[in-house]
Order: C-alpha cells, then sequence, then structure tokens
C-alpha cells in the first residue's frame, strides 16, 4: 500500500500539516524539521496525494482551457504556452473545446467551474451571451479571456492587435498593386470584427472605397472558407486578391479556386491571420499575419495563476501582442514584382 501523510506523521512524530509544508519548501518548518521530513519520505518513496493537497490548501490545482477547436494548431499552441508555466507552478490544465458554439461554451464552463481554480476563455460567445461571465465572476470564479475579448467583462485579456492584423494583410495586397481586395471576414467574435475594422481603415488610408460586393460573410474553418470562395466564384464576381479572417478560412478558398480550375496566386492572391503550422508547407505555401499563440498561452496562465493565488489582488489586466507579416507565394509578391521590373 502507498505510504500516506498519517502514516509518515506517526513515524516523526510530528503533525501532517507540518509535513505538507516540509514537502512544500514553506518557510515556517524549521530546518531540522524539513531534513528530517524529507529524508524520510525519499526513502519511503512518498507520492503526494493530489486530493489531499487540494483539501489542505482549498484548492483543486487545476487550470481549465475553453476553447473552440482544439485541432486547429492555434489553439493547440496556447494550450501549450499555458502548460508551460502551469506546470512548473503544479497546475494542470483539464481542455474543454466548444465548436464555436455559445450554448456548449456555457455548459462546458459551468462544468468546469466546480472542478478547477480557473478558467482560460477564448469565447465565442455574443455581448448579450457575455452576462454569463459577469455572473459567475461577481460569484469569485477567476477568469482568463484569450484570443478575443468580451466588452464589458471586468477578466483580463492576453490578444494580439486584431485591427492591426486586418491592416497589415490588407495594405500588402494593396502595395502589390491591388484595387480591389476582397474580405472573407468571419464569425462575430472580437478577432473577426476587429480584423475587419482593420480592413476598411487600410482601404480608407489608401483611398479606396469601401466596396460591399468584395465582402464576403465566412466562418473560421475550412469547409466555409471552400464554400464562401465557391458561391464567390460561381457568381463571376470574385476580387483577384483576398484577405481571409483566419488561416483555415484562406486554405479552405485557395482549395475552393484550384478545383474551378484557377490559380493562387496568378488568378486571386490570398494572405491569412494566424500563422497555422502547415501553412508554410502548402503546395503554394500561405501568406499570413503571425503573432506568438504560444506566448499567449504563457501570459494568460500567469495571469491566472496570480489571481488564483492573489486572492485579494485584481484581476483587471490586458496583454496585446504585436502581429507580424509573414510573406510567402500565395499572395504572388515574387511575380508581381517581376512584373513591375518588365513594365519598368
Amino acid at each position: 500500500m502507498p505510504v500516506t501523510l498519517s502514516d509518515i506523521a506517526r513515524e516523526l512524530g510530528v503533525s501532517k500539516m507540518t509535513i505538507s509544508r516540509a514537502i512544500n519548501n514553506h518557510p515556517n518548518v524549521n530546518s531540522e524539521t524539513r531534513a528530517r521530513v524529507l529524508d524520510f519520505v525519499q526513502k519511503v518513496n512518498y507520492r503526494p496525494n493530489h486530493y489531499a493537497r487540494a483539501l489542505t490548501t482549498n484548492r483543486a490545482f487545476l487550470i481549465g482551457i475553453v476553447v473552440p477547436d482544439f485541432m486547429h494548431s492555434y489553439f493547440a499552441e496556447i494550450s501549450k504556452g499555458v502548460e508551460d508555466v502551469a506546470r512548473p507552478a503544479r497546475y494542470q490544465n483539464l481542455i474543454c473545446t466548444t465548436d464555436e458554439d455559445s450554448q456548449k461554451e456555457i455548459h462546458e464552463v459551468e462544468a468546469l467551474l466546480t472542478r478547477t481554480d480557473g478558467l482560460i476563455i477564448a469565447s465565442a460567445l455574443t455581448a448579450k451571451e457575455a452576462r454569463f461571465y459577469l455572473s459567475i465572476i461577481k460569484d469569485g470564479a477567476k477568469i482568463v479571456l484569450i484570443d478575443r475579448r468580451l466588452d464589458g467583462v471586468p477578466s483580463p485579456v492576453v490578444k494580439t492587435d486584431d485591427v492591426q492584423v486586418g491592416m497589415l494583410a490588407t495594405e500588402h495586397l494593396i502595395k502589390l498593386g491591388h484595387r480591389k481586395v476582397g474580405l472573407l471576414q468571419g464569425p462575430l467574435v472580437s478577432t473577426a470584427v476587429d480584423r475587419s475594422q482593420g480592413y476598411k481603415e487600410a482601404l480608407v488610408k489608401h483611398g479606396l472605397e469601401l466596396d460591399k460586393s468584395l465582402v464576403r460573410d465566412c466562418g473560421y474553418t475550412e469547409r466555409e472558407g471552400y464554400e464562401a470562395m465557391k458561391g464567390w466564384i460561381h457568381e463571376g464576381t470574385f476580387p483577384p486578391a483576398v484577405f481571409a479572417c483566419n488561416d483555415p478560412a484562406a486554405i479552405g478558398a485557395m482549395t475552393a479556386i484550384e478545383d474551378a480550375g484557377l490559380k493562387v496566386p496568378d488568378d486571386v492572391a490570398i494572405v491569412g491571420a494566424g500563422n497555422i503550422h502547415y501553412g508554410d508547407r502548402l503546395r503554394v505555401p500561405l501568406t499570413t499575419i503571425a503573432w506568438s499563440t504560444i506566448e499567449m498561452g504563457q501570459a494568460a496562465a500567469r495571469l491566472l495563476i496570480r489571481g488564483i493565488e492573489d486572492a485579494g489582488g485584481s484581476m483587471a489586466a490586458q496583454v496585446v501582442l504585436k502581429p507580424e507579416l509573414i510573406v510567402r507565394s500565395s499572395c504572388g509578391e515574387k511575380m508581381m514584382g517581376a512584373r513591375m521590373k518588365r513594365a519598368k
């Protein structure tokens, strides 16, 4: 049978609390007692009981991570960043996916609240639905929003500058000589809304009018990107350059272009966002806007653990990572450069 704290307490003649404190390097244990405890637990190969520790500290040492799609490398990398910080702090992670379904998100969050010390959430909730988070924060829940903000929710947020994401992508296509730049805009979450705003601001900056026929509703999946682009092509109104609000939608659009017998970037130049891990390995490597998802996860974990362990501390904070353009073949920059040289 495994050795318990009670067994060690009887053998050494000290309390279970003293043993727990010695194992966890608590300052209120003298060096001689700590040495006796650590020497004994090593001899008997003692392994701390997670549940006993949770009862002693009134914490579960579990962090919940709620993301739309764990198969998307973007959210897998965020989760890896969380783990990089959580594991050394002795926290484990529980991960749930929502498929961009707000009701499923609420259900998963409610289930995790009873099992975890705090949550890191990439939310799909609308502004009205976000009142759910106001109520649980009021009841003491510790939450950090990641990738997406929820206006009016007093929670730390870790994200990139999504308006700048939209501007960088659109400006790049404009600077390549495109006067008609289309937008595959994502769902009604802050990332897509802000990237769409960046798209519009780039058009204004370069003296181009917003043409609503160049804006197409689209989700955040390859299938949705494919269907949106397929419909555009079928109508014969597709533009020669497109900013897709994330990489999966961009990749779906590229597949639709190729299935229609057209070519990327010859017929349509494409820029995505998010730097999906295989984007540089596609037959036509995808130009994208990137920021460090690992750093996002690490920052979110640090904010959450600080909020969990500092009961009286404020959870209000915002971390914004800077996006950058990564140029590959899908936007046709090299081809465009060659054309401009020939024109001269």
